[in-house]
């Protein structure tokens, strides 16, 4: 494995990672790896936060698989998980990360059955950035790149990180997409503060 060779695709769930992580893999000939999914497959956990319906994953021995799984080829990776921006730092070439409207990311969300607290908390951190925040935790701006997904396609959303690693990601530099700024204050307000969602039927 040489540096440089993982791309890491981050996300509030719903944004859409796991499509677009499995077609770029496909598209570049990449090794594809599921980050909850090997929580899950390898016991990498701490047991599930019975409130929230979710494993507690032990991100120490995560990494520790990550790096075992880069040193043993050559061939990219595409790593996807809400907390993938964990992939070290002397192996990533960009993080990417997905966002979405709030209120499409609830719709989503919603559609997937998934109990109105746990939307709740979803939306709430896709409005604040967290991935965003999280990424800058561990990788310097410059790596770390945001698409937004409210009205796309997997296909397009491909290409566009094809393009940010050919190196025309500008207007994709993390800063660009805020939804603290684009969205009606006194909805920021119901969803952050009264801790209520909004009605399924109003439009993002």
């Amino acid at each position: 494995m040489t540096v440089d060779q993982v791309i890491a695709i981050s996300g509030t769930p719903g944004t859409g990672k796991t499509a677009v992580g499995r077609a770029l893999a496909t598209r570049i000939d990449a090794e594809f790896i599921e980050l909850g999914q090997v929580v899950k497959d390898q016991q990498f956990h701490h047991g599930e936060d019975s409130s929230r319906s979710t494993l507690i994953a032990d991100t120490d021995e995560l990494q520790d698989y990550l790096v075992s799984q880069f040193q043993q080829t050559k061939k990219q990776f595409v790593v996807v998980g809400h907390f993938a921006d964990l992939v070290p730092k002397e192996y990533l070439a960009v993080l990417i990360v997905l966002r979405c409207h709030p209120i499409t990311l609830m719709q989503r969300l919603a559609a997937r059955q998934w109990s109105s607290k746990k939307i709740l908390e979803n939306v709430q951190a896709e409005i604040l950035g967290t991935c965003i925040s999280d990424g800058l935790g561990q990788h310097s701006r410059d790596r770390i790149f945001e698409i937004d997904t409210s009205d796309s396609s997997v296909e397009k959303e491909v290409a566009t990180i094809e393009a940010i690693l050919a190196g025309s990601g500008k207007e994709y530099a993390i800063g660009k997409i805020s939804w603290l700024r684009t969205l009606e204050p006194q909805l920021i307000h119901q969803i952050m503060e009264d801790r209520q969602l909004p009605s399924p039927s109003q439009k993002a």
